[in-house]
């Protein structure tokens, strides 16, 4: 068995603008969903049946704030996104396998304690179907 070093897996945001995002990426997460359709009919036995429905997906991870960001893209211009509402390209990456969707950034948090480095979170939730590329 390989077990994946955690080191290896990167969340990266391209901007409208094209500016990439996400530089130092101290962590990332992928979540997958589908919701459930109620099937169950009075030929159930008394058991709940169910029906694959909706699927969706979020990212998120936390990253070092980057003020001097050399690309251009930095947490100001994450913001700037969240507030106009626009949509994201975003790439979870696993050892050789990205994930790739269309998402909007639904969260921003920073955090900044007495003599700590900076950091901030995000989240994103996409808004079309993540494509799996190996």
């Amino acid at each position: 068995m390989a077990i994946q070093n955690a080191t290896d897996v990167v969340l990266s945001i391209t901007t409208a603008d094209g500016l990439e995002a996400v530089a130092h990426c101290t962590s990332a997460s992928l979540s997958v969903n589908m919701d459930l359709r109620d099937s169950t009919t009075k030929s159930s036995s008394g058991w709940s049946e169910s029906l694959g429905g909706l699927k969706s997906w979020e990212m998120s991870g936390d990253a070092f704030v980057d003020i001097a960001s050399p690309t251009g893209a930095d947490i100001e211009s994450l913001f700037t996104t969240l507030v106009a509402g626009t949509a994201v390209q975003c790439t979870f990456g696993l050892s050789g396998m990205l994930y790739d969707g269309t998402a909007l950034i639904t969260s921003i948090s920073i955090d900044a304690g007495v003599e700590e480095n900076a950091t901030y979170s995000i989240s994103l939730t996409g808004t079309a179907e993540l494509e799996q590329n190996a």
